[in-house]
């Protein structure tokens, strides 16, 4: 039969409409992703970035609004 995609879930149904489980990740995959988890930041953001953010998102916007405004 043939497979089709359900429209709200994100697994796979057959024909007949009932789910599909879905394939499993060869280990070797699993292996790569589960690295990757471990190896992701405690922190988003150090204090630099937090700075430039600011700097530059919330402080250069406001002087240059201020500066609009005068001119």
């Amino acid at each position: 039969m043939p497979m089709r995609r359900h429209s709200r879930a994100a697994g796979m149904t057959d024909s007949a409409g009932f789910p599909v489980p879905a394939p499993e990740l060869p280990p070797e995959l699993e292996a790569r992703i589960a690295a990757l988890e471990a190896a992701a930041p405690h922190s988003d953001f150090d204090w630099s970035s937090w700075f430039w953010m600011i700097l530059l998102g919330v402080a250069l916007p406001a002087i240059l609004l201020i500066i609009g405004w005068r001119a």
